[in-house]
C-alpha cells in the first residue's frame, strides 16, 4: 500500500503552523523577499529577516517554529537556483 502525504506527520499541529505563517506579515514578507530575490544579497537579506523570524517564533509559539524553519530551507534552495554570474 502507498504511503499517503500526511502519514508520520501531525496533521493538526503541521495545519496550524502554516496557517499561523500565512497569516503573517513578516512571514509573508520575508517569502516575498525570497520569491523575488535576483541576487545572492538579495536572498542574503531575506535570509537576515528569516533568522530574526526564527528566533522570535521559537521563543512565542515554539510548537510552530517548524514552519520559519522550512522558509530557511526554501531560502537555501532558491539560492542553489540563481544564476551563476556567466548566465
Amino acid at each position: 500500500m502507498a504511503s499517503g502525504v500526511w502519514d508520520g506527520l501531525d496533521k493538526e499541529r503541521v495545519s496550524r503552523g502554516m496557517v499561523t505563517a500565512f497569516l503573517s506579515d513578516e512571514y509573508l514578507e520575508a517569502l516575498a523577499a525570497i520569491n523575488n530575490a535576483e541576487t545572492p544579497s538579495e536572498i542574503a537579506a531575506a535570509r537576515a529577516q528569516v533568522k530574526y523570524l526564527m528566533a522570535l517564533w521559537r521563543e512565542e509559539v515554539p510548537e510552530f517554529a517548524f514552519a520559519v524553519d522550512i522558509l530557511y530551507q526554501f531560502s537555501e534552495k532558491m539560492l542553489q537556483q540563481l544564476p551563476g554570474p556567466d548566465a
